[in-house]
Order: C-alpha cells, then structure tokens, then sequence
C-alpha cells in the first residue's frame, strides 16, 4: 500500500515536525511555551488512545492527567485553555498534512 498522507500516523520525525510548527504558530501569537509541553500533548494523547476525538474533549482530558499525575515540568497555568491552543494548532497542522485527526 502506497505511504499517502492518509495512511501516516502522527509519530516520531512527524509529531516532532508538528510540535515544532505549533510552538512557531504560538510565538508568532506571542504565547511563550516550552516546546517539551507541545510533544507532550501530542503523546499524552496518543498515548490515552483519544488523539481521535476533537480538541474540545480532549483538553480537559488531559488537564486531568498532568493534575493527577502531577506531571514533572507541567506548570499549574498549563490547565485546559492552554492545551485547547495547541490541540486546535494540531488540528491545523493534521488539516495541512492531510491526515485524518481520527488516524493520527
């Protein structure tokens, strides 16, 4: 089967380019944020298996692992709003790529 957009996933060299076009988008907005929050975003939720739902479910989600899990280098301030920005940067970003957010 041939590699098309479609058929990738977002993972290794790809959600590093992401993660790095998203905090670009978000400097340019003048939100300063680590990068190392970005690819955690992406990762937590893959790794919770909800990349496939929309940002608005997702955000909350994860404001509620990083609180629980007390999460080493996730600042307080880093709560729903915040991961909402960058889910909806990701959105972009997969819109960009072509790859379907339920695939990713």
């Amino acid at each position: 089967m041939a590699d098309t957009a479609a058929n990738r996933r977002l993972e290794g060299k790809l959600l590093e380019e992401c993660a790095e076009w998203i905090w670009e988008q978000l400097q340019e907005d003048g939100i300063i944020i680590a990068g190392e929050l970005i690819e955690l975003v992406l990762q937590s939720e893959r790794e919770l298996a909800i990349q496939h739902k929309s940002p608005a479910e997702i955000a909350p989600v994860l404001a509620d692992e990083y609180r629980v899990r007390r999460t080493p280098g996730v600042p307080e301030n880093f709560g729903t709003e915040m991961i909402n920005v960058v889910l909806e940067w990701e959105e972009e970003w997969l819109g960009f790529a072509g790859i379907p957010r339920a695939q990713s």
